[in-house]
């Protein structure tokens, strides 16, 4: 896959914000995360998010509200011509209809519904009006992200996934080390989970509390791995059996990570990862490859890590990290002199960063796209992987899938399908089935295929993603 060189935001400090222009955004979909984007635009001097859009009107007037703005000043619009005068009087907009905000005199929108088929509608329609879209709903670039990229190419606009979730930091992350010429071994997020270890208490604590105690030879499990042994894999699966469920890798990891592997070209080895259960000391020793010691079969890999923390250690919840290899022996000394995390021939290291803020930092993605039409996650994405389901238990006809929060589906990666004008026993990438019904019983332990799910085949989304495959967009 070709790589295109991307700006690396987190790495910007030498190109500092400077403008005096004023960049207008809307927002669609106020759920927590968007609507932390309006509370904290008004923070930010050259960002002015003058319309927010919600099928929940008093959601969407909350977020205005939770942002300190004058109830005098928020204006409620029935259509676009009560959009426009509100826009023209200085008020905040807010509407109940989405499709009236994507030809409104505004340079940027955030699409945060949830709803792929939605976020992708909003996104094809902001994109014809000369918008530059900042994606919060992942599950659209899982999925057709390469054809959404394209299309805000060929129209002059940037389409980016956003700062303060995962992908768009990794993606990042991943170009800042190749463009210093690391070689990139894994990259990986940090699961959600937090989980504390009392070594010598015997004790873990989870979060919300909750606690375990464990006997002496459970918490032997959890002391420091410090070099690479034939054990390790052993005491990797034997945490991970010890913890359960309560470090079970989500569909939303899953859909994140998969996004990363089709803009980065990084690798996915096992189609739920080898999740790691370690402390950050253990990842670079861990997650290389088998040449160095650790436990990948290769070299460029997506993964997730839940990290072991003792009590007084700071989270790294909902970071990201890579480790890497330099190729000069002296490169690398200054890795170690500088106290980098490596292992013990210093053939890996773990470089990270430890938080994500949600939609307090995805303001920066706005304003990177509108003022130096930049995305800040990459400009280059393939459809290698997709994300899959397979059921949990049985599901009757009928059955309404929900995507993310479907307790009903586990989802997995594997590379990617094409699409075809009507739905065959081949797999269904998963989120383009969301909203969907079941058109029949399926099975626990049945991988989701496209004949299972009612009138997908006619859906705008699978539509758009046969028009992806068919021109393989390689942006």
């Amino acid at each position: 896959m070709a790589r295109v060189v991307s700006f690396p935001p987190l790495f910007s400090a030498s190109r500092p914000m400077t403008s005096s222009q004023t960049i207008r955004a809307g927002v669609i979909g106020t759920g927590q995360y968007a609507t932390a984007i309006v509370t904290q635009a008004q923070s930010i001097p050259n960002l002015d998010v003058s319309v927010v859009a919600d099928r929940n009107l008093d959601a969407a007037h909350n977020a205005y509200q939770l942002a300190g703005i004058d109830e005098d000043l928020i204006l409620i619009a029935t259509n676009r011509a009560e959009a426009l005068q509100g826009l023209e009087s200085g008020k905040k907009v807010v509407l109940e209809d989405a499709s009236l905000m994507l030809d409104l005199p505004i340079d940027a929108i955030a699409e945060g519904t949830g709803s792929p088929s939605a976020a992708a509608e909003h996104a094809l329609k902001a994109i014809e009006n000369g918008k530059h879209v900042v994606m919060v709903t992942k599950e659209v670039d899982i999925c057709v992200g390469p054809i959404l990229r394209q299309k805000a190419k060929q129209a002059g606009v940037v389409y980016t996934a956003s700062d303060g979730d995962q992908p768009s930091h990794l993606i990042s992350l991943i170009e800042w080390s190749r463009e210093i010429g690391l070689e990139v071994l894994v990259g990986g997020k940090f699961g959600e989970k937090h989980v504390i270890i009392d070594v010598p208490g015997r004790q873990i604590r989870y979060q919300r509390g909750k606690t375990r105690d464990l006997s002496e030879k459970e918490a032997a499990l959890f002391k420091h791995i410090e070099t690479p042994g034939p054990d390790m894999l052993k005491i990797i699966e034997q945490r991970k059996e010890l913890l359960g469920d309560s470090i079970d890798v989500r569909t939303d990891d899953l859909t994140e990570q998969g996004i990363v592997a089709n803009a980065t070209g990084l690798s996915i080895e096992r189609e739920r990862f080898h999740h790691p259960v370690a402390w950050p000391t253990e990842m670079p020793i861990l997650l290389a490859p088998q040449a160095y010691g650790g436990i990948l079969e290769g070299r460029g890999v997506i993964e997730q890590t839940t990290y072991l923390r003792a009590n007084h250690d700071v989270s790294m919840g909902g970071g990201v990290y890579v480790t890497v290899h330099a190729v000069n022996a002296y490169s690398r000394e200054v890795l170690s002199g500088k106290g980098h995390i490596g292992n013990p021939d210093n053939t890996s290291y773990l470089i990270f960063r430890p938080y994500h803020l949600c939609g307090v930092e995805t303001p920066y993605s706005i304003l990177i796209a509108a003022l130096r039409n930049t995305p800040t996650s990459g400009w280059s994405m393939e459809q290698r992987y997709d994300s899959f389901g397979r059921a949990k238990q049985d599901l009757t006809a009928g059955t309404e899938l929900h995507g993310a929060h479907d307790d009903g589906w586990e989802t997995f990666l594997r590379p990617a399908v094409k699409l075809g004008q009507s739905a065959t026993d081949e797999s269904m990438p998963y989120h383009i089935a969301t909203g969907h019904k079941l058109a029949r019983d399926v099975s626990a332990g049945t991988v989701l295929t496209q004949v299972m799910v009612e009138g997908v085949a006619e859906s705008s989304l699978w539509k758009l993603r046969i028009q992806q495959d068919d021109n393989a967009p390689r942006c």
